[in-house]
């Protein structure tokens, strides 16, 4: 071995994902993992979460709903251009949105800041079951009322929020 491999033969385990070996996120990482930290947080904050949100064609993976919000998030393993993208086509509906990335990867995509910030789109970091917002989301401009209320509506028909016991989680399709 070359000495400059030599040096860098403690990245060889995980070199694919870019991550030091031991690191939680050597193993592949799926969207589905990123899922439940991102539940958690939002039902902390006193969201209801909802996964796999089908809205005018595009779905959203996760949707957080409470009685005075309304959150898309995309969730993505690499890609957070892509992601902006998707994230950006949710505003049409969603007051906030944001893109979910696991920590290694949110750090890179933080470096490009001032795309998602031109776009309004906030940034969330999930590393070990916990989630960081990295900046938030700007409120939506491209938003119309009567879709957000369609969505609200079609999530939770006509029952205040505040009914649920707390705790209770809705995993599953919800398609609009």
């Amino acid at each position: 071995m070359r000495g400059r491999d030599k040096a860098l033969s403690h990245f060889r385990g995980s070199a694919a994902q870019g991550y030091p070996a031991g690191a939680e996120f050597a193993r592949a990482v799926r969207e589905s993992d990123l899922l439940p930290p991102l539940a958690r947080h939002f039902e902390s904050l006193g969201f209801r979460v909802f996964a796999e949100v089908s809205v005018t064609g595009r779905r959203a993976d996760l949707v957080a709903v409470a009685d005075d919000g309304l959150v898309a998030v995309e969730l993505k393993v690499a890609r957070w251009r892509e992601a902006v993208r998707q994230a950006v086509a949710y505003q049409v509906w969603a007051p906030h949105a944001y893109v979910a990335l696991p920590f290694p990867r949110a750090i890179r995509a933080a470096r490009h800041r001032p795309r998602f910030e031109a776009e309004g789109v906030g940034l969330l970091a999930v590393l070990d079951g916990e989630v960081r917002t990295f900046w938030p989301a700007a409120p939506s401009g491209r938003r119309f009322p009567a879709l957000t209320d369609l969505v609200r509506d079609r999530l939770v028909p006509s029952v205040p929020l505040d009914a649920f016991p707390t705790g209770e989680r809705f995993y599953g399709d919800s398609r609009m």
